[in-house]
């Protein structure tokens, strides 16, 4: 069982990776947003996802972490593949392996085949790899950067305080969460409880572990409202902060480069996009409309 640790903590290291602003991180991690939804095909979600390896390779984790990222990777990728290579149902299909056959008795008759598609993979393919490079770009960010620099990033991005205050709180708890969900389950164990329970016994094994975990939470978020009181928070009130940050010349390459790779890809597809549906065409533009079709 992996520890908990390797999914929540912040490692400090001397790569580039670790010394990117804040902000950049957040950019980035906003323009591969963009560009994962402007691409469809699988071999150019690929590369995009091979980039964000890179970047995990550059960082140098613990193995343990590897193995999360791994781990993580692979369960999404195999259910979004397979549960779109047979229930795709657009056309044209071209059917690649028969798991049950329409002629089977009973099973066959009532569902009608069931088959795995070569489209179906395909687009299954492209959702997997979208979902993976925004996994593998979200730890990224959240193994190298530390909560207190992502909540003055977002405050420099001009984002509401409140907001970026609830947003960093609730990272900064998840561990905590997690944490605690393993010790409920341990200690139920320990007394021979046997808590995760499939079958019959599901519901009331997942009421008896989230019922303390909840009981804990609610505590816990009465505490942080008392201390905000106590301390006359107020989200509204210009705040100085102990640590500024400064933007060096590869902060504003690389988010250079992001937004406008982002912006280029976006401009693009909604240029082609107004061409299909008859809103817009332009014959000067033939060229944009023919690289649309490649993306």
């Amino acid at each position: 069982m992996f520890k908990i640790r390797a999914l929540t903590a912040t490692e400090k290291k001397g790569s580039l990776i670790y010394r990117l602003d804040p902000r950049t991180k957040l950019i980035v991690l906003f323009s591969i947003g963009m560009i994962v939804i402007g691409l469809d095909r699988p071999w150019h979600l690929l590369i995009l996802f091979i980039f964000t390896v890179m970047g995990h390779i550059l960082a140098g984790f613990d193995l343990s972490k590897y193995k999360v990222t791994l781990l993580i990777i692979l369960i999404g990728l195999w259910g979004v593949v397979m549960s779109q290579g047979i229930f795709y149902r657009e056309w044209p299909r071209t059917v690649i392996l028969t798991i049950i056959p329409r002629d089977l008795p009973i099973v066959g008759q009532l569902t009608g085949g069931v088959y795995l598609y070569r489209q179906g993979l395909l687009y299954g393919l492209a959702q997997g790899l979208r979902f993976a490079t925004m996994i593998a770009s979200g730890l990224l960010i959240a193994w190298t950067t530390e909560p207190r620099d992502l909540l003055l990033g977002l405050i420099r991005l001009r984002l509401p305080y409140g907001i970026a205050f609830m947003f960093i709180t609730s990272i900064r708890f998840l561990p905590i969460l997690i944490s605690e969900l393993t010790t409920v389950i341990e200690v139920q164990r320990l007394r021979g409880a046997g808590p995760i329970k499939l079958g019959k016994g599901t519901i009331r094994s997942v009421i008896d572990i989230l019922t303390p975990v909840l009981a804990n939470s609610v505590k816990r978020a009465a505490t942080l409202g008392a201390s905000c009181e106590s301390r006359a928070f107020n989200p509204n009130r210009p705040r100085t902060y102990l640590r500024e940050l400064h933007y060096r010349w590869w902060d504003v390459l690389i988010s250079g480069l992001s937004i406008a790779a982002a912006i280029a890809i976006v401009i693009t597809k909604m240029t082609f996009l107004l061409y299909r549906i008859d809103i817009l065409y332009l014959s000067q533009l033939r060229w944009l409309y023919a690289i649309a079709r490649e993306l």
